[in-house]
C-alpha cells in the first residue's frame, strides 16, 4: 500500500453519500426481509426472530452490492481510506514490537511506523480530526531524530505490508 493525494472535499462528499446509501439500503432492505418472513411465517405477536432474521437477509443481501460498487471510480477515494484505515490497524496491533525493533535499529520498523505516522495524518486531515496533529508532529519529529542518530534512511515509498510479517 502507498499513500496517495486524496481531494478532501471529493472524499468527504463521497464518504457521506456512502454511508447515508448503505443505511438507506440496510434500512429498506431490513423491512422488505422482517415484512415478509413476517407475513410468510408469524402465527404470534412476538416477531423478534423474524425482524432478526430480516436484518441478517439485509446485511447478506447488501454485500453483493458493495461488492460491485468498491471497484467503480466513483468510490476510489473512500474505498483507499478504508484500506489504509486497515493497513493502519495492523500496524497499531504490532506497534509495541515495532517500537522495540527500532530500538535496536531496524531499518524497516522505522519505515513502517513512519508510514503510520504519515497515513495517520493523512487520514486525520481528511475528517477533520485535528487534535491529535500536534502530538503525532512531536512522534514524527521524534522518529525522525532517532533514525538519524542511527544513520537510517526512512523511505515510506519502500512501505509494503509483508514487511509487518517480521514482527
Amino acid at each position: 500500500m502507498h499513500l496517495q493525494d486524496i481531494d478532501k472535499s471529493t472524499y468527504q462528499s463521497r464518504s457521506r453519500n456512502s454511508y447515508f446509501a448503505l443505511c438507506g439500503l440496510l434500512i429498506i432492505f431490513t423491512l422488505a426481509w422482517s415484512s415478509l418472513f413476517i407475513a410468510l411465517f408469524s402465527n404470534s405477536e412476538n416477531n423478534f426472530i423474524f425482524n432478526l432474521l430480516g436484518v441478517i437477509a439485509a446485511l447478506i443481501s447488501v454485500v453483493p452490492i458493495v461488492n460491485y460498487c468498491k471497484n467503480k471510480t466513483w468510490f476510489a477515494e473512500v474505498i483507499y481510506v478504508w484500506r489504509l484505515k486497515r493497513e493502519l490497524n495492523k500496524i497499531n496491533r504490532k506497534m509495541r514490537k515495532l517500537v522495540q525493533a527500532m530500538n535496536r535499529g531496524e531499518a524497516n520498523a522505522f519505515i513502517i511506523v513512519k508510514f503510520s505516522y504519515l497515513g495517520s495524518r493523512q487520514i486525520w486531515q481528511l475528517d477533520d480530526n485535528t487534535l491529535m496533529l500536534n502530538e503525532l508532529s512531536s512522534s514524527e519529529h521524534k522518529l525522525d531524530e532517532q533514525a538519524g542518530k542511527l544513520g537510517i534512511e526512512v523511505d515510506v515509498s519502500r512501505y509494503h505490508s509483508d514487511m509487518l510479517d517480521k514482527y
